[in-house]
C-alpha cells in the first residue's frame, strides 16, 4: 500500500497543544511562495488519485463555523483537462468573436499548464445563521490550505482564477448550482525553474493599532 504524505488524526484523538512551537513550520510560513503558472513543467508527473485526495482531506482543516463545509472541490486531471478547455476555448469565442485563433488556442491549452487542476466552489449553506461572506472566506481558506499542502508534499502550486471563474456558463459545464461560485483554481505539479523571493506589501502600511483615544 503507497503510504500517504498525511497521517490525519481519527476522531477525537489528542492533537499537540496550540502552544507547540516549530522551527520547521515557521521557516516554511515564512518562505512560501506560489509558483508562477509559467514556469510550470506541462509534462512533469502531479499527484496521483489516492495521494490527492489525501491531501484535500489535509487541506480542508479550515476554520469552519458551524462545521457547514460550505465548499467544495473539482478535479481536473488527464483528458479532462482537454475537455474542459475547449469548453473555455468555444465560451471565449463567443464572447470575443474577433479573437485570433492563437487567442482562442491559449484558452484551449489553458488547463494543460499543469498535470492537476483543483477547482474550489465556494458552496455556501442557508443555516439561517451563518452569514455567507463568513463561509466565502472558508472556501479561500481552503484555497490558501491546498497551497500549503501541496508546498508541502513538495509539489508546485499556483491559485488563479482566471476570467471564467467569473463565467455563468463555464458554472454550468462544471456542474456548479445558482448559489455557488468558484473560488479559485489551484494548479498542481512540479516547476522548471528554481525561485526567489519577490517584493512583499510593506507591513508598516498594512498594519495599524486601534485606539479609541
Amino acid at each position: 500500500m503507497t503510504k500517504l504524505p498525511f497521517e490525519l488524526p481519527d476522531l477525537n484523538a489528542p492533537t499537540p497543544s496550540p502552544q507547540c512551537a516549530s522551527d520547521d513550520v515557521k521557516s516554511f510560513i515564512a518562505t512560501r511562495r506560489s509558483t508562477p503558472i509559467k514556469t510550470f513543467d506541462a509534462e512533469a508527473p502531479g499527484p496521483s488519485g489516492e495521494e490527492l485526495e489525501n491531501m484535500l482531506a489535509a487541506a480542508m482543516r479550515v476554520p469552519d463555523h458551524r462545521r457547514l463545509g460550505p465548499w467544495r472541490a473539482i478535479i481536473v486531471r488527464q483528458e479532462s483537462r482537454e475537455t474542459l478547455g475547449a469548453h473555455l476555448a468555444r465560451r471565449f469565442k463567443d464572447l470575443n468573436p474577433e479573437a485570433s485563433e492563437q487567442e482562442v488556442e491559449i484558452e484551449r491549452q489553458r488547463l494543460l499548464r499543469a498535470p492537476v487542476s483543483v477547482i474550489i466552489v465556494s458552496s455556501p449553506k442557508d443555516d439561517g445563521k451563518t452569514p455567507v461572506w463568513e463561509q466565502e472566506l472558508s472556501a479561500g481558506a481552503l484555497c490558501m490550505n491546498l497551497l500549503y499542502v501541496t508546498h508541502a508534499c513538495g509539489y508546485a502550486g499556483s491559485w488563479l482564477t482566471e476570467w471564467w471563474a467569473f463565467d455563468a456558463e463555464i458554472n454550468t459545464v462544471l456542474g456548479l448550482s445558482e448559489t455557488e461560485r468558484i473560488a479559485g483554481n489551484v494548479f498542481i505539479g512540479q516547476s522548471k525553474v528554481s525561485l526567489f523571493e519577490r517584493p512583499r506589501p510593506s507591513t508598516s502600511e498594512r498594519i495599524s493599532v486601534w485606539s479609541d483615544r
